[in-house]
């Protein structure tokens, strides 16, 4: 925990998502869309975080889906342009994600000067983008070996659109993983529709072992973050900010302002 509040200078950050555009080569993406006009949308964004008070932002390849397990070179070239380029606007910490893609997140990260990395870096799960299973062993001998191991990665295990091939339990994955994989903190996803927030895994996993950093990483919104900060260290949020709450529109100016106001209160 001690670390974790070091850095970002916070005990609970407040993390806004910075989503790109579908990269080139990527399903969804617009050859009529210049990097240029790219970096100049997600500036207009990263003002927002900064104008009012967001702790932290987080880059993430949101629009690449279906998502693959190496970005390849094309995508990870424009990638790292767009963040080193609208990073150099941000005076608040930032982080990188790359999604199913640990080994080039932990690349650009370091290459960036991010502080914190998130996505899957352990688990094997299979769903709408085929069978995943990620190998911590050689993700973090790789880390170490480009002298990235400083970097904070918060590691998801529940599954994106998908079910774990992991036959335990979720407290016992939650118990064991820390122990054995050198990760900051986990990111978990938030309560399913209906259930009470104080049942969350989040909540769980913060009762079973509260020096684990939980990072609340899908499902904030106005209403729920105040009470779901009880139970988390960090909260990435990506659509409550959004206009009409879409989670491939642009950031909106109010909607972001409602979400940190909430959170802050």
């Amino acid at each position: 925990m001690a670390e974790h509040v070091k850095r970002f200078g916070k005990e609970k950050p407040i993390i806004g998502c910075l989503h790109l555009r579908a990269l080139p080569g990527t399903p969804m993406w617009d050859r009529n869309y210049t990097i240029e006009q790219h970096i100049d949308d997600l500036r207009k964004e990263a003002q927002i975080l900064m104008e009012l008070g967001f702790d932290g932002a987080v880059f993430a390849n949101e629009w690449d889906y279906p998502y693959v397990e190496n970005i390849g070179p094309g995508a990870l070239a424009a990638y790292t342009h767009i963040v080193s380029t609208v990073s150099r606007d941000l005076n608040i910490p930032f982080g990188v994600g790359i999604m199913n893609d640990p080994i080039s997140a932990i690349s650009v990260a370091k290459a960036v000067g991010a502080t914190f990395c998130r996505g899957f870096f352990c688990g094997a799960q299979v769903g709408n983008y085929g069978p995943i299973v990620k190998t911590p062993g050689e993700i973090f001998r790789y880390a170490k070996t480009i002298g990235a191991d400083d970097i904070g990665v918060y590691t998801s295990f529940e599954p994106h659109n998908g079910s774990p091939l992991d036959t335990r339990t979720f407290d016992e994955i939650a118990a064991s993983l820390y122990k054995d994989v050198p990760v900051a903190g986990y990111s978990l996803n938030g309560p399913k529709k209906g259930q009470p927030l104080n049942e969350s895994n989040i909540a769980r996993c913060k009762k079973n072992n509260p020096n684990i950093p939980i990072s609340f990483n899908n499902g904030a919104n106005p209403q729920n973050i105040k009470e779901m900060l009880q139970y988390c260290d960090m909260v990435v949020v990506g659509t409550a900010l959004k206009k009409d709450h879409y989670l491939y529109n642009p950031i909106d100016y109010d909607n972001a302002k409602e979400f940190i106001a909430a959170a802050k209160a």
